[in-house]
């Protein structure tokens, strides 16, 4: 009996279920359900917004749409975004107030499509985490490991992220 090579996109084409993005944030592996993504595009230029949280890098115009920025690696890890050659901004789409907002967030990198079975999505672990199990729908197991699977709605939960009171310079 001979082994049969299987490529990734033939394996991805096996598995069913939704697809899921996967993203470096500061040497850490990240995944996003795609289905909230409109697009992804090379890190523009962002023009920064007096009076906005730190987490919100400011504003960007992608192809005459204004965008809002938000560098979750700010939110999430409290640290500070350094841009390279392969940073990206990943634009989703969000239900807010019955309105679908756009909303880029930076990444370092941009990985993969991958495709996750239910029995590789695992509960998250209520501690041990460098931030808040609040943000994290489920743990997926990837190339022998567990990567957290960010949940948008609160991620990017902007009646949150308009709230005065947090403002940064306030």
């Amino acid at each position: 009996m001979s082994a049969e090579i299987i490529s990734d996109a033939e394996e991805m084409a096996i598995k069913s279920g939704p697809q899921y993005l996967l993203f470096y944030l500061h040497s850490n592996l990240f995944a996003l359900r795609a289905e909230f993504i409109s697009e992804i595009v090379e890190l523009p230029a962002v023009t920064k917004v007096p009076w906005m949280q730190k987490c919100v890098k400011g504003v960007c115009n992608i192809r005459g749409s204004v965008i809002g920025v938000l560098d979750i690696a700010k939110y999430l890890l409290d640290t500070d975004f350094s841009a390279s050659e392969k940073s990206a901004l990943v634009i989703i789409l969000i239900e807010f107030e019955e309105l679908k907002h756009r909303v880029g967030i930076i990444v370092d990198a941009v990985c993969e499509v991958e495709v996750f079975e239910p029995h590789e999505l695992q509960e998250v672990p209520q501690f041990g985490l460098p931030f808040s199990a609040k943000y994290i729908e489920s743990m997926a197991h990837y190339r022998g490991e567990y990567i957290p699977v960010l949940s948008l709605e609160r991620v990017v939960d902007i009646e949150a992220l308009s709230m005065q009171e947090v403002i940064d310079g306030v």
